[in-house]
């Protein structure tokens, strides 16, 4: 068996991995990036210093290795390892890079906390709605990643063993001496950059921070404020949240137990957004609105479904998901209902446990009456199934108390899903594959998959509300239908949901049905922070909505919303009728470009003066991240 490979050899295969880890990540970056020299310059700075970043690991792990086999008493044995050890390790690091770059293109934010959680908890890839070819496509190329970087092993390193140019010492400047000097240099000089850009606000810098994996962000506010540099004197936009406990509710809820409590049936649906509320499109839920409060104007809480979820049932802003998941603590909605001696039956098509409902909303919950059903059957049959597991339970229960019923649809996520006889909108594309499609030119035939989708959804709607007729049961039942966020389909620069607050990500339909309130329209803005403030009462609860939540009861014949807020991992959004602000609320969400838009998503000219027509509502959502919080003790 052949000794181990020279030095050299590895110099040189290091070398030429981080040259193709430079071309690699070159693909983060925009010709806008080199539009002026300073830009451009930066550019190549930190492209060559980062990419040599995401390689370190790679180079430890191999270098560690080839000093223990180095050391062993038989040396020559460790080929195989050190091959794997060689190859293995910078072909993940671009498989990396690829995956956050799909990320990236497809959702506008890199591999984060969020896409972490995804991947480790059970039911979070499967919510990713990816396809059978999609999976196939990701899985050659990761082989065409980890083939290329054997190829490069073998060419390099196995030949140089055998005598051949490659295992002579490298030329001094290609030296590892000389190379780290460079890359610090170009490391130090990029900081710099970014900072005193930081400082004078110089937003091609900034702007391309954000395309890079792992950027860290560097300022000198402070030092460029005292030396009155820039904009730097000027108040940060930033909303900070301390690190505290929680005081929810802010005072003990006294139920008035007189009130007999309705029926709740509570249907989402999955990036349902607020236009598919339409006679053609969704035409039972449409023909019932006529009948409901129907809310032309509603916000979801969020743009993803964590917090469009968990801002429905709490009532309160998504930063608020951290505390409650870390106490295990439930809305103070289903306390009441549990107190009131509800039984239940919680339906979702996917999990309980992506995102952790489970361990928040659901936390009280008997698992016995939790139904998931995810994985196996198409998510249309799935919901299928789900509607009929609970109209089982309706015509089950205990007539003596009262019920609520839980259904999350899953037809409407990506890849959007159907049966035959649910299509109304053609031509669609057949089979939407992550990796292969072109967004840009097949976005119709998937938003046609996705009307396809909706219409299902509607159908398996229709059957609840027929079924509540059939059973006189509408007389004593509130039904809540809405979507987890809205779904945008390029309408504005992307695809899908989780990236921007416009509209079209954060809309959705919000028909509501409450017995012995009469048809009504609400065109002003609404919210899912409404909810639980409209249902509590309706339970008995006597206490103002502010004791328990952030919003307020939609059956209020006085009820005026001036804006909404939603929320995703890092940033807090203002939504309201004449612009829209999304503000960063810890250190990566700093990272994200400033956005100040008008009602319709457009940009704005004069984004400070924007901010400041809207300073008291500002005010207001600083003092409501921390209201049901107090400082630990």
């Amino acid at each position: 068996m052949p000794a181990l490979p020279s030095p050299a050899c590895i110099s040189r295969y290091y070398l030429v991995t981080w040259l193709g880890v430079i071309a690699h990540v070159s693909r983060f970056t925009s010709h806008e990036q080199y539009a002026d020299p300073f830009t451009a310059l930066w550019t190549l700075a930190v492209t060559a210093s980062y990419s040599m970043f995401y390689l370190l690991p790679s180079i430890a792990g191999g270098y560690l290795c080839y000093w223990l086999l180095g050391r062993s008493k038989s040396p020559r044995s460790g080929n195989l390892l050190l091959a794997t050890t060689l190859v293995a390790l910078p072909g993940l690091t671009h498989v990396g890079l690829f995956a956050d770059r799909l990320i990236h293109d497809m959702y506008g934010f890199h591999i984060n906390g969020f896409v972490v959680d995804l991947l480790l908890t059970p039911g979070g890839i499967d919510s990713l709605g990816a396809t059978a070819s999609t999976q196939l496509t990701a899985g050659l190329i990761v082989a065409a990643l980890l083939a290329f970087q054997g190829l490069v092993y073998y060419w390099l390193v196995a030949r140089g063993a055998h005598g051949t140019p490659s295992s002579r010492p490298l030329p001094r400047l290609l030296r590892w001496r000389w190379l780290f000097f460079l890359i610090l240099t170009a490391s130090m000089g990029e900081r710099v950059a970014y900072g005193y850009s930081s400082a004078i606000n110089y937003q091609p810098i900034l702007f391309a921070g954000e395309r890079y994996p792992m950027y860290l962000p560097m300022s000198f506010r402070k030092l460029a404020a005292k030396m009155d540099i820039g904009e730097a004197r000027k108040t940060a936009d930033g909303l900070h949240v301390k690190n505290s406990a929680l005081n929810y509710p802010l005072a003990p809820l006294d139920v008035d137990s007189s009130v007999r409590p309705p029926n709740i049936v509570w249907l989402v649906a999955e990036s349902l957004r607020y236009d598919m509320l339409d006679p053609k499109i969704m035409p039972r839920l449409w023909d019932f609105s006529q009948q409901a409060l129907r809310l032309e104007q509603h916000y979801s809480g969020g743009n993803l479904t964590q917090m469009g979820v968990f801002s429905m049932f709490y009532g309160l802003y998504g930063n608020y998901w951290f505390p409650m998941h870390s106490a295990r603590r439930a809305p103070v909605l289903m306390d009441v209902m549990q107190q009131r001696g509800y039984q239940f039956s919680l339906h979702t098509s996917q999990r309980f446990t992506f995102p952790a409902f489970d361990k928040t909303i659901f936390v009280g919950m008997d698992p016995k009456d939790m139904h998931a059903l995810s994985g196996g059957a198409p998510a249309w049959q799935r919901d299928q199934e789900n509607i009929r597991n609970m109209l089982g339970f309706i015509d089950k229960r205990d007539e003596t108390k009262p019920f609520m019923t839980y259904m999350f649809f899953e037809s409407t996520h990506a890849a959007y899903d159907f049966p035959p006889d649910s299509v109304i909108a053609k031509p669609y594309l057949e089979d939407l594959n992550y990796l292969t499609t072109d967004f840009k030119v097949d976005i119709q035939l998937i938003k046609n998959r996705y009307l396809n989708a909706s219409h299902h959804v509607d159908q398996q709607i229709g059957r609840v509300i027929e079924h509540l007729k059939q059973k006189q049961l509408l007389d004593n039942t509130v039904i809540i239908v809405l979507g987890d966020h809205g779904e945008e389909f390029m309408e504005r620069s992307r695809w899908g949901h989780s990236a921007e607050f416009n509209r079209f990500q954060t809309g959705t339909p919000a028909v509501i049905w409450a017995p012995g309130n009469k048809a009504r329209v609400v065109s002003g803005i609404t919210s899912h922070l409404d909810i639980p403030a409209t249902l509590m009462p309706l339970l008995g609860v006597r206490n103002p909505p502010s004791d328990y939540s952030q919003g307020m009861n939609l059956l209020d014949p006085g009820y005026h919303r001036e804006y909404a807020v939603a929320a995703d991992w890092n940033r807090l959004a203002y939504l309201g009728e004449k612009v829209k602000v999304a503000f960063p609320i810890n250190a990566t969400g700093s990272a994200k470009r400033d956005e100040v838009t008008d009602g319709n998503d457009h940009a704005i000219a004069d984004a400070d003066q924007a901010k400041r027509n809207i300073s008291p509502a500002i005010a207001e959502m600083m003092q409501n991240l921390t209201r049901f919080s107090r400082p630990k003790g």
